[in-house]
């Protein structure tokens, strides 16, 4: 995929992005749930969100130069698995400490997509054509973050938060199979 078509790397990587949205709004979907399930404050599980972005920031810069030294698809492959193994063990955490180090390792695992990603596509089209390949590819921000509460919401009902926070592990599972092997 690397080389013989950018438009399938786009479009796997727009699906990847979408996920990637979706697992993050679907936590503050069911946040109140959580609060409930682990009688913490709305401090504690605004907090969750605050430790994923934490991670995320720190290491951000490290992944971004790592993807100019190893395989850009390697590292994506790395972060969408880790991310959504992550979401899964959010919802099998027993204690907040856990959910808390669940949501850190989610966004370890975001860190090592979110450069990489848009520098790969950078790659694969020439300039002219950039400005509507990433339109493409961050049409999924509005579209997995609205699509994360409705789903999480849905699942909630259906199930529990727990199931929410799951959702995205499969996709996500199968989308960094297809990374490692674009």
């Amino acid at each position: 995929m690397r080389k013989n078509s950018p438009r399938l790397a786009l479009a796997l990587l727009l699906a990847i992005n979408l996920f990637n949205y979706i697992d993050r709004q679907v936590l503050a979907a069911v946040e109140e749930p959580i609060r409930q399930a682990f009688h913490v404050s709305k401090a504690a599980t605004g907090f969750l969100g605050t430790a994923f972005i934490l991670s995320y920031l720190v290491l951000s810069p490290v992944f971004g130069a790592l993807g100019d030294r190893v395989s850009r698809w390697m590292l994506i492959g790395i972060g969408v698995g880790l991310w959504s193994l992550a979401s899964g063990a959010t919802g099998l955490a027993m204690t907040f400490a856990m959910l808390l180090a669940t949501r850190c390792c989610v966004g370890v695992g975001e860190a090592a997509y979110g450069p990489t990603a848009p520098a790969l596509l950078a790659d694969m089209f020439p300039i002219k054509k950039r400005g509507r390949i990433f339109s493409w590819f961050y049409i999924a921000i509005p579209v997995g973050s609205a699509l994360g509460y409705v789903l999480g919401g849905l699942a909630n009902y259906w199930w529990s938060w727990r199931g929410g926070v799951c959702l995205v592990v499969s996709p996500g599972v199968i989308l960094a199979g297809v990374a490692f092997i674009s």
